[in-house]
């Protein structure tokens, strides 16, 4: 039998129950209290967890570049201010208009393209094209369909139920909601004048929002979101802008953009500096005497003595390209033993 070492072998009692660790911990938890906040971590686990164990939440979110998350505090508040107003009024107008408790509430800004918007919309609805300059571009309102029919109920003299048929308007229907969307419009453009002054026209009323056109399915949307409940019933209301839309009256939904921390003096002297820089760059400039199409056999076969017909005609002018782009057309001379090139016409700014 192997012999043991018994002066470094310690049993696990003795480890478990050594007196000087047990009587260390009691001092510290003396000085600084007991970790026992609830939290019930058990140490071991800790120690032999392994990655897999760990929660890192969802899995990455790849960078959408249609919605650019770059809407500064102060434009999100005249946002806000404008839909505030919007549910305000809208409240009182139509519990006026109605003659019964109706309540506007505003639910939030979202964003996202607007294909994403079109196709989370239920067909059929009732959705319009409107335009409110100086906003630029076509914007779009949506009203739910069920509320639009309970709106027409109340309008006709009858009782405002919920409305849950899902089908196209008639002519008779159509004129009806087309008013309606407008009373609605012109509420939102009382609500954007408290911002800027504002127009407002309705230039389209679909059941099918995919008729409508005039907004690309890749621009990015800001949309207001409302809830309408009258009487027992309710539905959404949205209002679709696009953020390019706002590119005119920008400095005035969001200031920030407007500030500048250089002063006139500094602009110029960045604007001199860039200007030097370009001067000072190098740029391919390039007189084409003409160009032909031809297979790669008859380049194999050229030789020195061939003559190439070129499409160009003697008497006209000749492309100068700069940087690969059409920028100038000259005519062609000399100057004492050397070729040059008369400019004559501009073809670009650029």
């Amino acid at each position: 039998m192997a012999p043991v070492d018994l002066e470094n072998t310690t049993s696990d009692t003795d480890q478990d129950h050594d007196p000087d660790l047990e009587a260390a911990i009691v001092a510290a938890e003396d000085l600084t209290g007991r970790v026992d906040s609830g939290l019930e971590i058990d140490f071991e686990d800790v120690l032999n967890a392994t990655s897999e164990d760990e929660d890192l939440g969802d899995d990455p979110v790849k960078y959408d570049f249609h919605r650019p998350h770059h809407i500064s505090r102060p434009f999100q508040e005249n946002l806000q201010a404008v839909a505030d107003y919007f549910a305000k009024n809208g409240t009182i107008e139509f519990t006026s208009r109605m003659r019964m408790a109706t309540d506007v509430e505003y639910l939030g800004l979202h964003q996202c393209t607007y294909a994403e918007f079109v196709r989370d919309l239920p067909r059929p609805t009732c959705a319009a094209m409107v335009d409110l300059p100086p906003l630029k571009g076509p914007s779009l309102l949506h009203l739910d369909l069920g509320l639009c029919f309970v709106f027409m109920k109340k309008l006709l003299g009858g009782v405002p139920d919920p409305e849950f048929t899902t089908r196209d308007f008639t002519e008779i229907e159509r004129g009806i909601a087309t008013n309606l969307v407008e009373r609605f419009l012109q509420m939102f453009r009382k609500a954007l004048s408290k911002i800027v002054p504002v127009e407002s026209k309705l230039s389209g009323l679909e059941n099918n929002p995919h008729y409508l056109s005039g907004i690309s399915e890749a621009s990015s949307l800001l949309i207001l979101k409302f809830r309408i409940k009258l009487d027992t019933a309710e539905g959404p209301f949205q209002v679709a802008m696009p953020l390019s839309a706002f590119g005119p009256v920008r400095e005035i939904f969001d200031p920030s953009d407007a500030k500048e921390s250089r002063n006139s003096e500094e602009l110029k002297g960045d604007r001199r500096k860039i200007l030097e820089m370009v001067q000072g760059s190098g740029s391919d400039l390039i007189v084409q005497l003409g160009q032909i199409e031809t297979n790669l056999e008859n380049i194999l076969n050229l030789s020195t003595g061939d003559v190439l017909d070129l499409s160009q005609k003697v008497e006209e002018p000749l492309k100068i390209q700069i940087a690969g782009q059409d920028a100038w057309l000259g005519e062609a001379g000399r100057v004492g033993n050397q070729r040059a090139i008369k400019l004559i016409q501009q073809l670009t700014k650029e």
